[in-house]
């Protein structure tokens, strides 16, 4: 007998092609034989039908509380801006509906431990949208690293350059205020900090030095300037619960779009991932040098679930994490990324913060 599929809820399914729902999530969502985007939902009449209209689902909301309580919708995924996070996946969660919420979970970890509580009251599955963690390169890397390719870890480094804040489209404008969770720590940090702590073990302690070095840009629809208040530039030091040592920075004022690049050192060689985009969804190259000398890795097949997307898609990773999300939930198995780990990101990077203000070493409170 054929497993019933899972009805999912897209709210924010705006038709804008820089826009993440419409780039990532349709896509990532209509590529799985598993799942059924029976819903849209954007905060308008029009653009709700127009979303409607594109993919095909049965359903079209203006206010996502009509979309949550709909009792046709099983789980909802969630990517709108962020200071938005909150309300609705609570919302959702006070439907008992599962939700699939995008990186990062909240504004902070006040909300994000709310939202972690009452996903656990409700009894149902969330995810977080950390899904660099479903990278066939970075899973691959992470096996090697867990089988002792490179013998026990002793250090690493990382930076994530980007050139998102560098002339931006004016609907971005979030993107420059802190208290919209805009900048290069929640996102541009966060998701890279989320692979080296799933590959190597938890954060113990941070410290960090910050500064917005582009302080007014030019949006390029609009020709608008605007004064940026969001931190752009991170260089940091992070110590692991095992011990093991790391350096990193990131930036969303790059040039060219420099991308993702984590060296992982051990006693017995090194491993090395690199991306040409956001790490998020960019596909990685992995390469190793265990006796001397550099040379590109072979991704093993089973690493990628999804054979209906390009690899180098937007909505290649998302893809293979709602799989996994979908797996999970009907099979009543486990899941992570949950709001659990989401939640203990979000300290991590409100030590780093705390570090940039104080000068100190700052140890993350568990």
């Amino acid at each position: 007998m054929a497993q019933q599929k899972l009805r999912v809820g897209l709210i924010g399914a705006n038709g804008s092609p820089d826009r993440w729902g419409s780039r990532a999530h349709v896509p990532a969502l209509m590529a799985l034989d598993e799942i059924e985007l029976i819903a849209v939902g954007t905060a308008h009449e029009d653009t709700a039908r127009n979303a409607q209209r594109r993919t095909g689902s049965k359903l079209a909301f203006s206010d996502y509380r009509d979309l949550v309580s709909s009792s046709e919708v099983d789980a909802v995924a969630v990517s709108v801006r962020i200071s938005l996070h909150h309300p609705i996946v609570m919302a959702a969660l006070a439907a008992k509906k599962h939700v699939f919420c995008e990186w990062p979970l909240a504004l902070n970890a006040v909300q994000a431990t709310e939202m972690e509580l009452a996903a656990r009251d409700a009894s149902v599955y969330h995810a977080v949208g950390t899904q660099s963690r479903f990278s066939p390169g970075l899973q691959y890397m992470r096996e090697l690293i867990k089988d002792g390719f490179i013998g026990d870890p002793l250090f690493f480094n990382f930076q994530h350059h980007l050139g998102a804040m560098v002339a931006p489209p004016s609907h971005r404008w979030w993107q420059l205020r802190t208290d919209e969770g805009g900048g290069a720590i929640l996102i541009t940090t966060g998701h890279p900090l989320d692979v080296v702590r799933w590959m190597l073990g938890d954060v113990y302690a941070v410290s960090g030095t910050a500064d917005t070095v582009l302080k007014e840009i030019e949006f390029t629809d609009t020709k608008e300037k605007q004064s940026v208040s969001a931190i752009d530039t991170i260089c940091f030091a992070v110590q692991l619960d095992g011990g093991v040592l790391g350096v990193a920075s990131a930036s969303i004022v790059c040039k060219g779009w420099g991308g993702f690049r984590l060296e992982v050192n051990g006693t017995k060689g090194r491993l090395l991932a690199e991306t040409s985009h956001m790490v998020q969804y960019s596909p990685s190259t992995i390469w190793s040098d265990v006796g001397g000398s550099m040379k590109q890795l072979q991704i093993p097949e089973h690493f990628t679930t999804v054979q209906t997307l390009e690899k180098e898609s937007h909505a290649f990773h998302l893809a293979q994490a709602m799989r996994s999300f979908a797996g999970a939930i009907q099979e009543g198995s486990s899941f992570q990324p949950s709001f659990t780990e989401g939640l203990s990101l979000h300290k991590i990077l409100e030590a780093l913060n705390r570090s940039t203000e104080s000068g100190r070493w700052e140890m993350i409170v568990k």
